[in-house]
């Protein structure tokens, strides 16, 4: 069966066997996914460090009817693929130490490269103060120029991702399902507002994959990856928010910002944890997490970099890609 590059990445991305640190040799040992498809088994087994036996299996196992039967479902939603031999893929989930193989997208994914990314994550039961503060810091970001990231689910994410489409700004939603099932389903028409007003939504998953418990943690890395600062609100000590948090400090060197809560409820205890042991900064005020963005040059320069000479839609007020590029210093699982 002859296919297309594209076609056949789609099917290496959903096989056993070919995981993000499999196709990252590949690709630095061979830099195009033509190159890769032009070897040897024997050079392949060299990049793979596996017996050429072991790749002879892995090649037979790849589905290539269902790949191109997904990639055929991806687009009927509206919607492309972006995978990591692309100079278009994210730079810095190209830094992570786990980067998925591949993204499906629907919307606009100039919004990945074009500002600064924050995360707000939390509680899927939040109370009416931690949905009001959600919407506080979201919308401040929004004002100087940063698009806000999250997964999507009820409760912090929800009211983040609401609070950025009144303020008039881009959200980007990490879905733990396919571009054909999004979770939870009753947000299926957020999620259209959110690419009818240019943000995107993404997963790693094929179109048709449902929610599983297994692939919100997974998904979570995502939402860590695509971050220069993660703010928590809300978040219990077992919770997804919290491993969305622990990934973005201990993996991948991200600045994880708290919002303390109330001290007589467990909402909050992951908050809580976070400051009392030094990997979270407390902030309790949305300006706050404005002024730690200024001082994240280092990653923020790779954003605005991938952005120059590109469609860049990053000219809002008080942009920190801007201002610097005119010198200006400045409950687990159940997300």
């Amino acid at each position: 069966m002859r296919v297309s590059d594209e076609v056949w990445l789609v099917a290496v991305a959903d096989a056993p066997g070919w995981g993000p640190g499999a196709v990252g040799r590949l690709r630095r040992s061979f830099g195009t996914v033509e190159a890769v498809r032009a070897a040897s088994v024997e050079e392949l087994a060299k990049a793979l460090e596996a017996a050429p036996s072991t790749v002879r299996k892995r090649l037979a196992s790849l589905d290539l009817r269902a790949a191109k039967s997904d990639l055929r479902r991806v687009r009927r939603q509206g919607g492309e693929v972006i995978d990591i031999f692309e100079e278009s893929y994210p730079r810095l989930l190209r830094g992570m130490s786990d980067p998925p193989t591949l993204l499906r997208a629907r919307g606009r994914t100039s919004c990945l490269e074009g500002a600064p990314m924050i995360a707000i994550v939390g509680s899927r039961r939040a109370s009416a103060v931690g949905v009001d503060l959600a919407a506080r810091f979201a919308t401040t970001l929004v004002e100087n120029g940063v698009t806000v990231c999250s997964g999507g689910a009820r409760g912090i994410d929800a009211a983040a991702h609401r609070a950025v489409l009144r303020a008039g700004g881009r959200t980007v939603v990490v879905l733990g399902s396919g571009l054909a099932r999004p979770y939870p389903p009753e947000h299926e028409s957020l999620f259209s507002e959110v690419v009818d007003a240019g943000g995107l939504l993404m997963t790693e998953y094929r179109c048709d994959a449902g929610p599983r418990p297994a692939r919100f943690p997974r998904r979570n890395r995502i939402i860590a990856g695509l971050s220069i600062g993660v703010v928590i609100i809300e978040a219990g000590l077992r919770s997804g928010a919290m491993i969305t948090a622990r990934l973005a400090a201990d993996d991948y060197g991200r600045d994880v910002m708290a919002v303390p809560g109330r001290a007589d409820t467990g909402a909050s205890a992951g908050c809580h944890r976070a400051i009392r042991e030094g990997w979270a900064a407390l902030v309790d005020d949305p300006r706050q997490v404005v002024e730690r963005l200024a001082e994240q040059w280092g990653l923020l320069g790779l954003q605005c970099s991938a952005s120059q000479g590109a469609d860049n839609e990053s000219d809002l007020p008080g942009d920190p890609c801007r201002a610097r590029g005119e010198g200006g210093e400045r409950d687990r699982n159940d997300r």
